[in-house]
């Protein structure tokens, strides 16, 4: 889905602990990346000033990437924090949250990490997996209506 929302003008800002398939799904992507330290917000807040005069030349836009809970160390990703940056104006992105691990196992309602840090409806595009919580398969992205709409015709894998 990544490559499929975002062009060679676009800029992707991401967590340094991202997933695998993260950085796979980046990998088809022609423009710039920046990765900040794993949720830090200082390294989080320079990575968004090169990215921000980057689009400001080329025209385009930032996709934030992060994960709502990390596979790996099983701490959740600051969405929060990312959502209050986007809120107080200083930066313009659309928020990606890969929530394969929090989906199901966070939350009030098992929404995942978004649901429990009260940000949920500020993610943009969500994606998760029923392979985890569920013990099933096949995976599910979340968004805007049109925003499916153009992934459905145009996401490639």
């Amino acid at each position: 889905a990544i490559d499929s929302i975002v062009d060679r003008n676009d800029v992707i800002v991401y967590d340094s602990e991202s997933h695998a398939c993260i950085l796979d799904g980046m990998r088809l992507h022609a423009g710039k990346r920046f990765v900040f330290k794993h949720n830090d917000m200082e390294s989080f807040d320079k990575q968004m000033e090169r990215a921000t005069k980057n689009v400001e030349q080329t025209g385009g836009g930032i996709l934030v990437i992060t994960e709502g809970v990390f596979g790996m160390a099983g701490d959740q990703g600051k969405l929060k924090e990312l959502v209050e940056f986007r809120k107080s104006g200083k930066y313009d992105f659309r928020l990606f949250v890969d929530d394969a691990h929090g989906f199901g196992t966070v939350g009030k309602r098992g929404q995942g990490a978004g649901e429990e840090q009260g940000v949920h409806d500020e993610i943009d595009i969500l994606f998760g997996t029923f392979a985890k919580s569920m013990a099933s398969i096949g995976a599910f992205i979340c968004a805007e209506e049109h925003i499916i709409e153009f992934l459905r015709y145009n996401m490639r894998s």
